[in-house]
């Protein structure tokens, strides 16, 4: 029971600014629960916590981890498992991108190769050491003005808690093309006792392919190969390649059965060629398909992997651990082959969404990585700007509604960056006095009711004195008999608006307040429409006029009106992260069930960014002039926050009310408005 969550993929898009070094919370939530499944995995395995944070190089339980510094999955997270299925059984391997938690790409190398070498010694590879100190020297720049292309990191390391060995990758795709294929071929040339098999062979490659990285994989010199992996420049069937273990009918088995209702693009094939270290010799090929492109479900998964596992006489693998929780999420499916046709199937999993009632750390984890996310976009003079309308882009408007939001965090979490920004962007608005009395939506637009109220709700959420004539301004814009105006004319912008009134009333000074009580009651009936929601002017649906209404009655110790009201919750249709926080804003004030609340709010965090943003969309309407009652035939155009401030700042405002905890004496959760 309840209203549907529209399909919101056409609301992804891209933004222009530098996001690159927003911290995230939620990449370290990530790692540590994908920690907690290989704990399941491996049960016996010993430290497996330990090792995968110094495979990280960072500290267990970091928060510090870096949206965007790794790509070793699509959503950031430096932390991978791999299982690997062979005829004599099935291993874990735990893949990790050390020194993700750096701003300084420097720092981030020196941390990468201190953990590499660490994890050769550690993993019992120490015989390794001398060839991978060798690798490093000539596939990584020399000199650090040459290392600063490399803005996600130098190299992935792969371990094992149950056996000894060492998987690692040096980035190459940050060099060009050319670039990549000779760093290549100089490395096999100097570690291999003899390079012309290898050196035939990446000759075929080039012609077709892309280098992506180059590494060893094994504990010894006896065991171990050196490996090229890359992707194909264009479309190119297998056979093009001259590699006969890639035109083998296993690879074309494995494909058929793995892409059997999916196509993988170019970027989504990943191919490897590997040799032996001590004879040079060709030794196997492998391909990894992307797990995004193959969106299965889990019972599709499953089939596809049984039938992977017998067609190739693999040992069975029980995916369900990974997959029915819907939690983790198959990253890469890989099919290797060796010289002589014996097969391996590994599965890279990355851990995807939560799922369930959100707990209180995650909604913390999210609250400060949008925090994070409105901090990178603060203009250096504390201001915020955001929508571009005809009559220009919103600075005054847009930097009170984000820093009211901050400031209620802050003061909520203790959080003295968000503080400190609210604090800053009150005294920029502090000195930006367009107007003899309130602000507007920017300087030249004259003030508004909506802007001011922002602005003395920042000041009053900050402690910071109130000019009289600003509090003056909500009494001088109210309407005999209806509510309070947005602006003084024209037309019907002069009439009374009811997603102004509630803000504005609460601007008011104390006198005031009690003078226009009744008044205010009165209109809280006479906007509330029969479905219990409150008439919006300015924005598409009413949902956030109804949430702003609550908002501040709960803030004043008033009652919401108890005339009766119907609507049907299923006859809600919700697209967008601005609308669902105001619902759920709606619920937590009205004391809906945690059920309830926990279902909305689980989607609605599961939307977030990976930069800690929310997207926005088209919502705020420029009603025209001559429309009084958009609610019954709406007239005007809908704009966007291109920058999402309003949209996130929003949800920072609904997510730092609600408080989700364990009951004492059971294990309910329960979401509380406070």
């Amino acid at each position: 029971m309840g209203f549907k969550f529209l399909n919101q993929n056409g609301l992804i898009k891209s933004i222009n600014f530098n996001i690159y070094m927003i911290r995230s919370v939620r990449i370290g939530q990530k790692v540590q629960r994908l920690i907690s499944l290989a704990e399941r995995l491996q049960p016996a395995a010993n430290s497996l916590t330990g090792s995968c944070y110094q495979l990280l190089d960072s500290d267990a339980g970091s928060e510090d981890f870096i949206t965007g510094a790794s790509c070793l999955n699509n959503d950031g997270s430096p932390l991978q498992l791999c299982l690997t299925t062979s005829g004599k059984g099935t291993s874990l391997r735990v893949i990790g991108d050390p020194g993700a938690f750096h701003t300084a790409t420097e720092s981030r190398y020196h941390s990468s190769i201190k953990t590499l070498l660490h994890t050769i010694h550690s993993s019992g590879s120490s015989e390794l050491k001398a060839v991978t100190e060798k690798t490093i020297e000539m596939l990584l720049p020399k000199n650090k003005v040459d290392r600063n292309i490399y803005k996600q990191g130098f190299v992935w390391i792969g371990t094992s808690p149950q056996q000894p060995g060492i998987a690692f990758y040096l980035e190459m795709a940050p060099l060009s093309q050319k670039k990549g294929w000779d760093t290549v071929t100089n490395w096999l040339k100097a570690i291999l006792p003899l390079a012309n098999d290898a050196i035939t062979l990446i000759n075929k490659l080039k012609k077709h392919c892309t280098v992506a990285s180059a590494g060893l994989e094994g504990s010894n010199p006896e065991n171990s190969r050196a490996k090229i992996y890359f992707r194909m420049r264009e479309t190119t069937d297998f056979q093009h390649l001259g590699i006969d273990l890639f035109s083998s009918q296993e690879m074309k088995d494995f494909l058929a059965i793995a892409t059997e209702k999916y196509e993988v693009d170019l970027n989504g094939l990943v191919m490897s060629v590997g040799f032996n270290l001590l004879t040079g010799a060709h030794a196997d090929v492998k391909a990894d398909l992307c797990g995004h492109c193959l969106s299965y479900t889990a019972d599709e998964w499953s089939s596809i992997i049984s039938q992977l596992t017998t067609r190739f006489s693999l040992t069975p693998v029980d995916t369900g651990m990974i997959l029915d929780s819907q939690e983790y999420q198959i990253a890469f499916i890989g099919f290797g082959l060796t010289q002589d046709l014996k097969p391996r199937l590994n599965l890279y999993v990355k851990h995807a969404i939560q799922n369930g009632m959100p707990q209180s750390d995650e909604i913390w984890g999210s609250l400060k990585d949008s925090m994070r996310y409105l901090l990178s976009i603060q203009n250096e003079n504390g201001s915020w700007d955001d929508y571009h309308l005809p009559v220009g882009t919103s600075d005054q408007w847009v930097t009170a509604y984000a820093a009211q939001a901050l400031a209620q965090y802050g003061k909520k979490s203790g959080n003295n960056e968000a503080i400190n920004a609210a604090t800053k962007a009150a005294k920029w608005l502090a000195a930006q006095r367009s107007y003899n009395s309130g602000w507007g939506f920017n300087g030249g637009t004259g003030p508004d009711v909506d802007s001011t109220a922002m602005v003395v709700a920042l000041f009053d959420e900050l402690g910071l004195a109130v000019n009289a004539a600003d509090r003056l301004f909500f009494r001088e814009h109210w309407r005999d008999g209806d509510c309070i105006a947005t602006y003084t004319e024209p037309d019907a912008w002069a009439t009374g608006h009811w997603d102004v009134t509630p803000w504005g009333y609460h601007g008011m000074s104390t006198e005031d307040r009690i003078t226009f009580l009744d008044p205010f009651k009165k209109a809280l009936h006479t906007h509330r429409m029969d479905n219990g929601f409150w008439r919006s002017y300015w924005w598409r649906n009413p949902y956030y006029s109804t949430f702003i209404t609550l908002e501040v009655l709960d803030r004043l110790g008033l009652e919401e009106p108890m005339d009766a009201y119907e609507y049907d919750a299923s006859s809600i249709q919700i697209d967008n992260a601005f609308d669902l926080a105001c619902y759920i804003g709606i619920e937590c004030i009205r004391g809906y069930s945690d059920e309830k609340i926990g279902t909305h709010l689980r989607a609605l965090l599961n939307w977030q960014a990976g930069n800690g943003q929310w997207y926005g969309s088209a919502n705020l309407r420029v009603t025209d002039n001559f429309c009084y009652e958009p609610w019954n035939n709406p007239s005007g155009k809908y704009y966007e926050d291109k920058k999402s401030t309003i949209t996130t700042a929003t949800i920072i405002r609904v997510l730092s009310k609600i408080i989700s905890s364990k009951a004492p004496h059971n294990s309910d959760i329960m979401y509380n408005w406070m």
